[in-house]
């Protein structure tokens, strides 16, 4: 399951991480998807979308479920970034 936030505590101070970006793979081969800061998410693959970005519509919209699997590939790694 992924988390769309972090949460935890450093030097008293409540830190927040946002999902920026999620890396897949499956077939010998790793594609993306970009959550850009007014939430919308970007898919790439170089082999399909050459250097362009496909947009996927709104982050909030995205269940953990679907998170997790992208055009048959699984997800490998989350990307956390302060904003």
């Amino acid at each position: 399951q992924v988390s769309k936030t972090l949460k935890f505590e450093q030097e008293g101070e409540t830190v927040v991480l946002d999902v920026r970006g999620l890396i897949y793979h499956g077939d010998f081969h790793f594609t993306s998807r970009i959550i850009g800061t007014d939430g919308m998410v970007w898919y790439h693959d170089g082999m399909t979308t050459g250097s362009s970005c496909e947009n996927e519509g709104d982050f909030d919209k995205f269940f953990s479920r679907k998170l997790s699997r992208c055009k048959g590939k699984k997800l490998i790694l989350v990307v956390y970034a302060r904003i």
